[in-house]
């Protein structure tokens, strides 16, 4: 098996509350709000719906109003995951949200970017940006 190259993308949402994007983040509701269709999770363990497909994520990490970590559960490689990472800038006080998605080539690169772009889209018009 390949390994999967880590990267990073960084959207500056602005002066939001950092409770309501944690629970846009963190939460089946939330994220039924933005990522996916439809979200289901029991514990710890989240599917994900869109149309007639799902696959479920495992959610490793969670620390409030910081960060959650999820692996899918179809990754066999043992280190790639996606997490989403909020940090607030001290000068601005601008909330930045940071990806971080592993993926198998420079074209799959390109895919997920474009729909991460797609999905922090509906993030942004979900919380009333």
């Amino acid at each position: 098996m390949p390994m999967k190259d880590i990267f990073q993308l960084e959207y500056v949402l602005g002066k939001i509350s950092q409770n309501v994007l944690w629970n846009a983040l963190s939460t089946a509701d939330g994220l039924t709000c933005w990522f996916a269709d439809r979200v289901e999770e029991k514990e710890n363990i989240f599917t994900f719906y869109w149309g007639r497909s799902c696959q479920s994520a495992q959610m490793l990490l969670s620390k409030i109003n910081s960060h959650v970590r999820f692996r899918w559960d179809d990754e066999d490689d043992g280190r790639s995951y996606f997490e989403m990472r909020i940090s607030m800038s001290e000068i601005s006080e601008d909330i930045t949200l940071t990806i971080t998605d592993f993926c198998e080539s420079s074209d799959d690169m390109e895919d997920l970017t474009s729909w991460w772009n797609s999905q922090i889209e509906k993030l942004q018009k979900a919380l009333g940006m």
